[in-house]
């Protein structure tokens, strides 16, 4: 169902809707609820739906990334003004202090990045002079750009998980980890996993689109899905439910697949995938706990936060 929250920036006058703006920054809060980022606006719910915060920020930055490291400390990974000059770091964000601590790190031109344990964090190191801004337009191979896959620690102390020498190139790149410390990787054509001891393992490949990726504590994976499918691939009987004309309309001409010409998500269950005919055109997504998750569906013309549980058992999907 989508999600209705009040939509008022803190303090103001209530303002509740279930059609917003484009969500593609998400992240779980660590106590069952989710943040998002969209161009300046942030939004925490929780895992009621109840609106929790909503402020915009007016630093005029880009964000590429966040995670949540406690409810109201964010790693965020962003581009913006440092002086005069223009810069792209890892900063620890205390949403109540407002305040943003930058994390030392040996790269400047960086990605998503996802906190793991003990205060672990992951990002994306693109070896170039500038983010790509392939995620609005990753058929545009002059946007491929090689990229690393990198650790910093708390005590400073930095790793490299996937290497330059390893060939990816990509135009926008989203990261994830689990709690055994495998590191999931998704672009715009691809998503691998890298285990714990640098072995890199295939999930899947599809058509261009941008890169959705969202892990939950067991490894269930939420991402993008291939063209076709096969006899071993589950279908989810679905429904709307407690929704709005406009929220139907969306999910009509944007989530439906049947009506949309794009290709949706599926969840991957160990070597078990489960098709979701209802996530064309999703473009950002959160597991709240292991069996349920927010997906962001739609465009800037209308978005939907679409909470879905999923039956428990694959059998049944």
């Amino acid at each position: 169902m989508p999600i209705e929250f009040d939509n008022a920036l803190d303090g103001g006058p209530e303002d509740r809707i279930d059609v917003t703006y484009s969500m593609t920054n998400m992240t779980q809060d660590t106590a069952g609820g989710f943040w998002t980022e969209s161009a300046g606006s942030w939004l925490h719910l929780n895992s009621a739906g109840d609106t929790l915060r909503r402020f915009n920020d007016e630093m005029f930055t880009r964000v590429h990334g966040i995670s949540a490291i406690s409810p109201s400390v964010l790693a965020v990974s962003r581009t913006g003004k440092a002086g005069t000059e223009i810069e792209t770091g890892i900063y620890l964000y205390d949403t109540d202090a407002e305040t943003w601590t930058p994390v030392d790190v040996d790269a400047t031109t960086i990605g998503d990045v996802a906190a793991g344990a003990d205060g672990l964090l992951v990002f994306v190191d693109f070896l170039g002079a500038m983010v790509p801004e392939g995620a609005m337009t990753p058929l545009e191979s002059a946007y491929m750009r090689p990229f690393a896959i990198r650790t910093v620690a708390r005590d400073g102390q930095q790793t490299t998980v996937l290497g330059a020498e390893s060939g990816v190139t990509a135009a926008a790149v989203a990261i994830d980890i689990d709690p055994a410390g495998t590191v999931y990787v998704s672009t715009e054509r691809e998503t691998f996993a890298i285990g714990a001891d640098g072995t890199r393992s295939p999930i899947v490949t599809y058509p261009p689109r941008k890169p959705v990726l969202a892990v939950n504590s067991v490894g269930d994976v939420l991402t993008g899905a291939p063209p076709n499918t096969d006899a071993t691939e589950r279908f989810i009987d679905w429904k709307m439910v407690r929704a709005s004309s406009p929220a139907r309309g969306v999910m009509a001409e944007k989530g439906d697949c049947s009506h949309s010409g794009e290709q949706g998500i599926r969840i991957l269950t160990g070597d078990e995938p489960t098709s979701l005919p209802f996530s064309c055109n999703t473009n950002g997504a959160v597991w709240l706990n292991d069996t349920v998750f927010v997906l962001s569906i739609g465009d800037e013309s209308g978005t939907i936060l679409a909470r879905v549980t999923p039956p428990e058992e694959p059998t049944k999907r």
